[in-house]
């Protein structure tokens, strides 16, 4: 893949990161309360929120644990824990998952970069390969895509579930964390998201290709497992072998949904069709308007 270059970058100056940015900033706040210096509200505690927000006087005179919460500072360093697995490079009706990894990081880099947010990257493919720390400036988005772009997955599984370990590790300072991946792993990844989560404000970024649900008729093909090599010689002819297949990926996304519902997480589906900017800016629009209603 070529290098991303800084005209490239110019030409999502205005009028992308304008409509993105006018949707999230709304009353000069981003969608999520950060460690601003400014007192937004006192609330009643919730599961997951950080106990050091805890207002002690607050709590003891209404005998009930209430929290603090700040409006966003500009400056929450945001976080890309990228997924670039053998498994990413799927192409199937249109472009790879990489492809659209690739589109919304730049996007969604290149926004918060222009709100004054420093930005790093965690990327990995069995295991986290690369950490770049988290900067400012059009030079740390330009490092970070090409560092993207040049990166060659290592072969064997997925381990998500240590990768978040690694992430919690690593980001030590309140962030807002994109994990970008189709989170296709070892399982037992739940845990970890949820204690990542318990200190930072994340998002999951589920990236996903029509194939992997409906299997339509091809005839006689070879299968092979990105990460595993393992091959299978199939007829997708067979009515019997396209309901079986349909079976399988019906319980492994609703087993997903469950495991993203255990962990509170927010969490944008994002498909190989999708188009990038659509899809963030109803995210976008979707978050605001849930955070609203629970503050």
């Amino acid at each position: 893949m070529p290098p991303v270059s800084d005209n490239l970058l110019r030409r999502l100056e205005l009028p992308v990161v304008r409509r993105l940015d006018g949707l999230l900033q709304g009353d000069h706040k981003s969608p999520s309360r950060g460690d601003g210096l400014d007192l937004a509200d006192l609330r009643e505690y919730q599961f997951h929120d950080d106990v050091r927000r805890i207002d002690w006087n607050a709590t003891a005179r209404l005998g009930t644990p209430y929290v603090r919460d700040y409006i966003e500072d500009r400056e929450i360093p945001v976080w890309f824990v990228l997924d670039m697995s053998p498994s990413m490079m799927f192409e199937g009706v249109s472009v790879s998952k990489h492809a659209v990894l690739m589109e919304f990081t730049t996007l969604m880099c290149r926004l918060m970069l222009s709100r004054g947010n420093r930005a790093g990257a965690m990327i990995f493919s069995g295991r986290v390969d690369r950490t770049i720390p988290a900067r400012g400036g059009r030079r740390q988005l330009l490092q970070i895509m090409n560092t993207v772009a040049a990166y060659r997955p290592s072969p064997g599984a997925t381990d998500l579930k240590q990768v978040l370990k690694d992430a919690a590790i690593a980001i030590r300072r309140r962030s807002l964390i994109f994990v970008v991946s189709d989170f296709i792993s070892t399982p037992g990844w739940e845990n970890s998201l949820s204690l990542l989560a318990m200190r930072h404000d994340v998002i999951a970024v589920r990236l996903s290709d029509p194939l992997e649900t409906r299997l339509p008729d091809l005839g006689l093909l070879t299968f092979q497992d990105a990460e595993s090599g393992e091959q299978l010689f199939v007829d997708t002819h067979d009515r019997g072998f396209q309901a079986r297949f349909a079976a399988v990926a019906d319980a492994r996304e609703a087993n997903l949904r469950a495991a993203f519902e255990k962990t509170g997480v927010d969490v944008m589906e994002l498909a190989t069709q999708d188009d990038v900017l659509d899809a963030l800016m109803r995210f976008a629009m979707m978050r605001k308007q849930s955070l609203r209603r629970s503050a």
